[in-house]
C-alpha cells in the first residue's frame, strides 16, 4: 500500500551531491503511494542513520532537520546502504509506527498488509512487541531466523509464515548487505551499467524516471528487473555470494475459513438510535419488487407493480466464448502486464481479479485509489487476493488528512440543513479514482482497464433526490451507464447544488475545488472500461463461495452481507437513506435481482431487512476519523422528518 525505494552505491565515483539529488526525486515519485508519513535510512562507513516523521515527503524535504540529516550522512566517496519509504497509514497511527522500523540493528520498510500478525505474534512468544504497525513482526522474524541462517534465507523464512501483501526492503547493518523481496511483484530494482549503482522502487516507471534524468551516471543500456514472487535479492558492499536465489513463498498456506460477519455491535449505547424497522415495515412497496413508494419518482399501476419494473429491460450478456476470444487477443499483445484491474478490495473487484487471473490467464496488474475512505478491511482483503494471485498492486493516495477534513466540512456543512440530495457530497473524493485510472494506465502503457462492477447496482434514487428523473422512465431511453448522466441531468443536477450551496453558505470551503475536480472525473473524461459482467452472468452464490473458500475473504463485524464492506463511507449513508426514507442500496439492488428471476420477492424482502440494519461498528470507525462525534450526529439525523410518516 505505501511506497518503498532503495539505493545501493558501491562505487565512489557518482557525487554526493547528485545521491542527495536522487534521495530526492525518488523520495517524491513515492509519494504518490502514501502522504501520512516519510522516512529514510542511510548506512554509511560509520552508522545505520534513520529519520522519519509524520508529514508527506515534499514537506519533510523543505526541513532544516532533513537537510541536516543528508549533509551529516551522505558523504562524498563512500558507500552507501539507503532506503525510503512513503507512508499511508493501514494500522498503527502513532508517530512511533511510521517506518523504516529498527530493531535488533535491522532497518526495513515494508509495502502491504499482513494480515496474520496477530496470530505471529501469539504463535511466537518469544518475539518481544513494542510497536503496533505489522512490520514489526517481519522484523522479529527475520531477526530470529538469521541466527542461524544466511540473510536471503531467513527472508525465505519469514515469507513462508506471513499471509498477505508484503515488499520489503531491508538493511543489516552488521552484514553491510541490503536484501529486497515480494510476493506479489510490487517491487523493481536496476543493477546500472556504468556505475554498478542499484536503484530499487514500487513502481517500475519510478526506476525508468531516476535511470533517465540521471542517465550521464546509469548510461543508456540497463535493464529493469521486477522481483517476481518465487525471488530475493540481495545486494552486499562486500559481497560474498551469489546476489539472487529464489524464494519459494508458499501462498497456498493462507486458510480458507469463512469468516461471517456477527452483528456485533460493542458495548456502546446505541438503542436510542436503532431504526424503527416496524414503521417501515409498514411502507407500500411494488408487488413485483420491492421498491418502497418513498422512491423517487415511482408510480405503482393497478396490479401495484411499480414503473421501474414496467420500463426495466434484462441484461442481454455477450457470451463466454466473446470473453475468452477477448482475453486471448489482450494476451497476444505484450509479454508484461497487458490489462490493469481496478481492484478496491471490494467484493466484485476482488472476483473480478481472479476471474481475469485463473479464468482467463491474463496478467494484469492492479490499481486502487485511497481517497481516505477505503477501511482497513478492504486493505486486508487487497492484500490477501495480491499475495495469493502473485498481482502487482498500484496505489495512488491522495492526501488522506486534507481529504478526511473536507468530508467533515462537508457532513458539518450538511447537518445544519439535511437533504437527501446533497448526500453524495459525501463521496465526492472518491470519483478522482476516474482521472487517476486513465493516468496509471497511461503511466505504464497499457490499453485496457477492467471493471468487475455489479450490472445490478444501478440505484436512480440518488439522482432522484435531486429531482431529476431517471432515463429508465422516460420514453426515449438511452443506454444505462452506471457512471455517466444525459448532459442535461448534469446540468440540473448542477444547479441543485448550486440552489444548496447559495442557502447554505458552511458548503463554501477548502472541499470545493476537490468537488468541482470530482465531477468533471466522474461525468466528463472518458471512461473506455471493459466489464467483466458485459459478457458473463453475475452470480452472487458463487462470487461469495470463490472468496470466502479461496481466499479467506474477511467480512465485517457488523453485517453478514459481502457487499460495501470496503467502503468506509456506505454505512454512514445508507444509515441515513434507511432511517429517513425507508430504503438503501440493497432495496434496488435487491429489485433488480428480482428483476432478473435470480431472486424471489420473499427472498429479497427478508436480505433488504437483515442487510439494512445499522452497522454501528463501521458507523463508530467512520466520525471517529472523521473527529466527529457519534453520537451527537446520529441525534441530528434522527430529528429529520421521515418520507413515509
Amino acid at each position: 500500500m505505501c511506497g518503498i525505494w532503495g539505493i545501493v552505491k558501491k562505487k565512489k565515483s557518482i557525487s554526493a551531491e547528485v545521491i542527495e539529488l536522487m534521495i530526492k526525486d525518488l523520495m517524491l515519485l513515492s509519494e504518490s503511494r502514501g502522504k501520512e508519513a516519510a522516512g529514510i535510512a542511510v548506512l554509511n562507513k560509520k552508522r545505520l542513520a534513520v529519520m522519519k516523521r509524520s508529514m508527506a515527503a515534499n514537506r519533510l524535504l523543505k526541513t532544516e532537520e532533513y537537510g541536516d540529516f543528508i549533509h551529516w550522512n551522505i558523504n562524498k566517496g563512500e558507500e552507501l546502504l539507503i532506503l525510503g519509504h512513503s507512508r499511508l497509514i493501514t494500522n498503527g497511527t502513532e508517530p512511533e509506527n511510521n517506518q523504516p522500523v529498527v530493531k535488533h540493528k535491522i532497518a526495513m520498510v515494508h509495502n502491504g498488509i499482513i494480515v496474520n500478525d496477530k496470530e505471529l505474534w501469539d504463535r511466537n512468544q518469544d518475539l518481544k512487541r513494542e510497536y503496533e504497525v505489522d512490520t514489526e513482526v517481519m522484523v522479529e522474524l527475520f531477526h530470529k531466523y538469521s541466527q542461524e541462517k544466511s540473510p536471503k534465507r531467513a527472508m525465505r523464512e519469514v515469507y513462508e509464515q506471513i499471509q498477505g501483501m508484503a515488499s520489503t526492503i531491508t538493511i543489516l547493518p552488521e552484514k553491510r548487505a541490503l536484501v529486497a523481496a515480494s510476493n506479489n511483484g510490487s517491487l523493481y530494482y536496476c543493477t546500472c551499467e556504468r556505475s554498478g549503482m542499484v536503484i530499487l522502487a514500487s513502481e517500475k516507471t519510478t526506476v525508468e524516471k531516476v535511470l533517465h534524468k540521471y542517465k550521464s551516471w546509469f548510461g543508456e543500456k540497463n535493464v529493469i528487473r521486477q522481483l517476481n514472487h518465487s525471488e530475493c535479492v540481495s545486494w552486499s558492499l562486500q559481497p560474498t555470494e551469489k546476489e539472487i536465489e529464489e524464494v519459494e513463498l508458499n501462498t497456498d498456506k493462507i486458510n480458507p475459513k469463512m469468516k461471517v460477519g456477527n452483528h456485533r455491535y460493542g458495548e456502546r449505547q446505541i438503542s436510542q438510535y436503532e431504526i424503527d424497522f416496524e414503521k417501515i415495515r409498514k411502507i407500500r412497496r411494488c408487488t413485483r419488487c420491492v421498491l418502497p413508494e418513498t422512491m423517487p419518482f415511482i408510480q405503482f399501476d393497478s396490479e401495484g407493480v411499480c414503473n421501474y419494473c414496467r420500463t426495466y429491460k434484462k441484461q442481454e450478456y455477450k457470451g463466454e466464448k466473446a470473453l475468452v476470444n477477448w482475453a486471448e487477443k489482450v494476451k497476444r499483445q505484450k509479454n508484461e502486464s497487458n490489462c490493469m484491474v481496478s481492484f478496491s478490495g471490494g467484493r466484485d473487484s476482488s472476483y473480478g481479479l481472479h476471474y481475469f487471473v485463473k479464468e482467463l490467464g491474463l496478467r494484469p496488474v492492479t490499481y486502487c485509489y485511497d481517497w481516505g475512505m477505503v477501511t482497513d478491511l478492504a486493505r486486508r482483503n487487497q492484500s490477501r487476493m495480491c499475495s495469493k494471485l502473485g498481482v502487482e498492486f498500484i496505489l495512488v493516495s491522495a492526501d488522506i488528512r486534507k481529504k478526511r477534513e473536507n468530508i467533515r466540512k462537508n457532513i458539518l456543512a450538511w447537518m445544519k440543513n439535511p437533504d437527501l440530495g446533497m448526500i453524495p457530497i459525501f463521496m465526492a473524493g472518491d470519483k478522482h479514482y476516474f482521472y487517476y485510472a486513465n493516468k496509471v494506465c497511461q503511466k505504464y502503457g497499457l490499453d485496457h482497464i477492467l471493471l468487475a462492477s455489479n450490472p445490478f447496482e444501478k440505484t436512480f434514487f440518488k439522482s432522484g433526490f435531486c429531482n431529476i428523473k431517471p432515463d429508465v422512465l422516460r420514453e426515449k431511453q438511452a443506454k444505462v451507464d452506471i457512471e455517466k448522466l444525459p448532459i442535461k441531468d448534469v446540468g440540473q443536477m448542477a444547479m441543485y447544488y448550486l440552489r444548496q450551496y447559495g442557502g447554505n453558505k458552511a458548503y463554501i470551503n477548502s472541499s470545493l475545488i476537490d468537488t468541482f475536480t470530482a465531477a468533471v472525473s466522474y461525468y466528463i473524461i472518458p471512461h473506455n472500461y471493459f466489464r467483466l459482467f458485459d459478457y458473463i452472468e453475475w452470480n452472487e452464490e458463487a462470487v461469495n463461495k470463490v472468496l470466502l473458500d479461496g481466499y479467506d475473504w474477511e467480512m465485517a463485524t457488523d453485517t453478514k452481507s459481502t457487499w460495501r464492506i470496503g467502503d468506509g463511507t456506505a454505512p454512514f449513508y445508507n444509515y441515513i437513506y434507511c432511517l429517513v426514507a425507508g430504503f438503501t442500496e440493497n432495496d434496488t439492488l435487491r429489485s433488480n435481482q428480482i428483476r432478473e428471476g435470480v431472486l424471489t420477492r420473499e427472498e429479497a424482502l427478508r436480505l433488504v431487512y437483515q442487510d439494512n440494519e445499522p452497522r454501528f461498528d463501521s458507523l463508530k470507525w467512520y466520525f471517529d476519523i472523521l473527529n466527529l462525534d457519534m453520537a451527537e450526529m446520529l441525534k441530528r439525523i434522527h430529528k429529520m422528518p421521515r418520507l413515509y410518516e
